[in-house]
């Protein structure tokens, strides 16, 4: 996002401390689970049946990198578009914002990075959202973004 003032919709996801405010139409429908996705061999991935499909799926820390343990309290999964389309990620929290007017702010220098995945941020009703892709945050989680 770029500075001034942006209107459209959003979607913001929140994992712990972490909330991410991502154009709507790069973030997949909301989809409930219920219970605790099991660990994999993999790292930071894990499995969990979702409507009758087998799901891989990554659970982030609020330094966007896949946690160890399935933390209690994510109940909600989305897929990322620009990526591994088969890949979803679980939240705390998703919240749809239609229409939103919003005045993104750039990242102070000492936080930029031409590989991270947060580009600014934005205040909304006392929350600091950080605004990024789905792309960058994919990459990003996913190891391409050391």
């Amino acid at each position: 996002m770029s500075p001034g003032r942006v209107r459209g919709n959003f979607v913001l996801l929140r994992a712990g401390a972490l909330r991410l405010l991502l154009p709507h139409e790069e973030v997949g429908a909301a989809e409930y689970i219920e219970g605790v996705p099991a660990a994999t061999a993999q790292p930071g991935r894990f499995e969990h049946e979702v409507l009758g499909e087998r799901r891989a799926i990554v659970a982030l820390s609020d330094r966007l990198r896949g946690l160890e343990n399935f933390p209690p309290g994510r109940f909600v999964l989305t897929r990322l578009h620009g990526g591994d389309a088969a890949l979803s990620f679980a939240w705390d929290e998703v919240r749809v914002l239609i229409d939103a007017q919003l005045a993104p702010r750039p990242l102070p220098p000492a936080l930029r990075s031409l590989q991270g995945p947060v580009d600014g941020y934005v205040q909304l009703r006392g929350e600091l959202l950080l605004c990024a892709t789905a792309p960058r945050v994919l990459a990003y989680a996913l190891g391409a973004g050391e």
